[in-house]
């Protein structure tokens, strides 16, 4: 029989090659891990367990943020992500994302990504699909103002081009949705408004 420490140690090296993996992704610069996961009732094991590998980890190179997407959005009140997004930009990991920007008549970089998104959920796409949509417009919308197309006084998004938005991500949440489960996803539409 395995003993609690032998299987801690046996899931942290799978967790270290990920992270590393994820790491190499990003030049080594940061990655961001946002969890999802409940943090109670049957959940709990997982979320407790996924922060001692990330404390035993110990890089200054990783973010690690928990966001209880059932407690903040009960009642299909996903608006309340703006509280996740709120505290992503507080700390400064929104902006300092920065994205991949090459002046083509130079061929020099302008702007080059030095982070990625990680969002950790317990077998649930709509969940993870709404957070990472939020993400998604609040980082197009930043890379729009930096290149000009977008007024900085502007709230964002709006009109054809947030309906453009909208239905490509919740196309792409239903394509992934439809490779795990087997049928469409059943929030995303609703997450972008």
């Amino acid at each position: 029989m395995i003993g609690k420490t032998e299987c801690f140690n046996e899931s942290h090296d799978a967790f270290i090659k990920h992270i590393e993996n994820e790491l190499s992704k990003t030049k080594g610069n940061q990655l961001i891990l946002i969890s999802l996961v409940d943090e109670w009732g049957k959940e709990n094991i997982l979320s407790d367990a996924f922060y001692e590998h990330i404390t035993k980890y110990n890089s200054p190179h990783l973010s690690y943020i928990t966001f209880d997407f059932h407690e903040y959005c009960k009642g299909l009140q996903f608006g309340n992500v703006l509280i996740l997004l709120q505290l992503l930009d507080e700390k400064y990991l929104l902006r300092e994302m920065r994205f991949c920007w090459i002046n083509t008549e130079t061929n020099t970089m302008l702007s080059e990504q030095t982070s990625v998104f990680r969002i950790n959920c317990v077998d649930c796409l709509d969940r993870t699909n709404v957070v990472q949509a939020a993400i998604a417009k609040t980082i197009l919308e930043i890379m729009l103002k930096k290149v000009g197309l977008l007024d900085f006084d502007e709230g964002g998004l709006n009109g054809h081009a947030k309906r453009i938005f909208q239905t490509m991500w919740a196309d792409n949440g239903d394509a992934i949705s439809r490779q795990y489960a087997g049928t469409d996803a059943m929030k995303v539409r609703q997450s972008n408004e």
